[in-house]
């Protein structure tokens, strides 16, 4: 059974490693669960996070 996640830290799964990721680095909310920069959903996904800018292609 997945150890309790506290408030503030990553509440990523990372299952090949059978336990959370527990980062506290700039952790913040959303609908899946606090998630640091590394697990947001738009990280998981390779795509960058909104707002983010894009380098101009020539």
């Amino acid at each position: 059974m997945p150890e309790p996640v506290g408030v503030g830290v990553c509440a990523h799964w990372i299952g090949d490693e059978h336990r959370h990721c527990h980062s506290r680095d700039r952790v913040r909310p959303y609908l899946t669960g606090p998630r640091c920069p590394d697990h947001t959903p738009n990280a998981l996904k390779g795509l960058p996070e909104p707002g983010t800018p894009r380098k101009a292609s020539l």
